[in-house]
């Protein structure tokens, strides 16, 4: 959780599929805000933030980034919160400022085997070349 997570406003702990909006504070800095306008508080380093819409950003690689992509979510001891952008760099929450997110969970499912998918494809292709008389 992040140090704006520690101030005494009105926050909740972010849950799965909840879209968080990236807000600038003069007072706290950058901070995550939650479906319920509430500081989103990410229950911890590791969690994965899928971007929902961008906006502007002084940051040379945040610009690039499109909907869709997902990003992990570190939490440094000393720094600010930072995401890791797809080339492993990372940048502080205050890059972001106007984009949404939305909390992913953290574990994907796994591709398929390459040999379920040929399998499947001649199994619709027999199918279409066959079919059932009744």
């Amino acid at each position: 959780m992040g140090a704006y997570c520690q101030v005494p406003l009105p926050r909740h702990i972010a849950t799965e599929d909840e879209t968080l909006e990236v807000l600038w504070s003069d007072y706290y800095g950058a901070a995550l805000f939650g479906d319920r306008r509430e500081i989103a508080c990410v229950p911890h380093s590791g969690c994965r933030l899928e971007i929902v819409a961008t906006a502007p950003s002084a940051h040379r690689e945040a610009t690039r980034l499109l909907p869709g992509q997902v990003l992990p979510y570190r939490r440094t001891f000393f720094l600010l919160d930072q995401l890791v952008l797809p080339n492993r760099r990372r940048a502080s929450l205050g890059h972001f400022v106007g984009f949404k997110f939305r909390l992913t969970s953290a574990v994907t499912s796994p591709l398929p085997r390459e040999e379920l998918v040929v399998q499947r494809a001649r199994e619709a292709r027999a199918v279409v070349q066959d079919p059932v008389r009744h």
